[in-house]
């Protein structure tokens, strides 16, 4: 009996009928397996969950000669007024302020940061850590800082106030278990994070608790999204995982396309078998 299969038995609610349509219960990949080994090589295939009307969707990500890496340094425009400094590279997140403009940037071990930029276009650097992201709440502006490359995988949630004077006015909130790779809200003040090591879900009070255990950087989470009936799903290469409720807990299981249930190394690809 497949680990799936035995979830159905003892869980009850994760039944074959609720996977998604078009796609395939799948045993869960055992770390440093052949299966998570193709799964890493499958850049062609990156499947992105979102909700749109309460309902999921799942989309492959349209491959880009280059890569994500590529596409990061391609630079974005500035807010009006704003000369770019250095260490300003990569992909870019920026949010309007009280008074003036949140900038954050992510550019992998090239360097990234956190900056202010005044109305009158000063910038002031905050933090030297690599931003992958801002989430709003009643509490401030969550900042999703971290890396992932080599020996190094850390992260961690900063919260900084709607109006920034100074660097003493960012605070670290949370120290994550890697670095984050993707993020939703859930609601006012409560947020997913997908890292290189699992999910948490993270209050902008500072309560965070972990949902998932599972190395997932090698697999390079893109995307998670929350459905109205409590799941959880996070998109990334070849494989969709979601987090069934179950009680106070989740029962993970994992999911491919129905026209990839077989697939295969070939040469520095992971090729679908039909």
């Amino acid at each position: 009996m497949s680990l799936w299969a035995t979830l159905v038995v003892t869980a009850g609610q994760v039944q074959a009928q609720n996977v998604p349509s078009g796609w395939t219960p799948y045993p869960t990949p055992k770390s440093g397996s052949e299966t998570l080994r193709c799964a890493n090589y499958s850049i062609r295939r990156e499947e992105r969950v979102s909700v749109s009307n309460g309902a999921l969707e799942i989309a492959v990500i349209p491959f880009e000669r280059g890569g994500a890496q590529s596409q990061a340094f391609k630079k974005q425009e500035l807010p009006p007024g704003i000369q770019r400094v250095k260490g300003m590279v990569g992909l870019q997140s920026t949010l309007k302020l009280q008074n003036g403009w949140l900038l954050g940037f992510d550019g992998g071990e090239f360097g990234g940061g956190l900056w202010v930029a005044r109305d009158d276009g000063a910038t002031q650097m905050l933090s030297g850590e690599n931003v992958h992201g801002f989430a709003e709440t009643t509490q401030g502006i969550l900042v999703l800082a971290g890396l992932a490359h080599m020996t190094l995988d850390s992260g961690k949630v900063f919260i900084v106030p709607y109006s920034v004077r100074s660097p003493r006015d960012l605070k670290i909130l949370v120290e994550l278990d890697g670095a984050p790779q993707a993020f939703t809200k859930v609601s006012d003040d409560v947020m997913l994070a997908v890292t290189t090591h699992g999910v948490s879900r993270i209050s902008s009070s500072g309560a965070s608790e972990r949902l998932l255990h599972r190395d997932l950087g090698q697999l390079y989470p893109n995307s998670i999204a929350a459905t109205p009936d409590g799941a959880i799903y996070i998109g990334m290469r070849l494989f969709v995982v979601r987090l069934a409720p179950h009680g106070e807990e989740y029962l993970e299981q994992w999911m491919v396309p129905d026209s990839c249930t077989r697939f295969q190394i070939q040469g520095l690809d992971c090729v679908c078998e039909k």
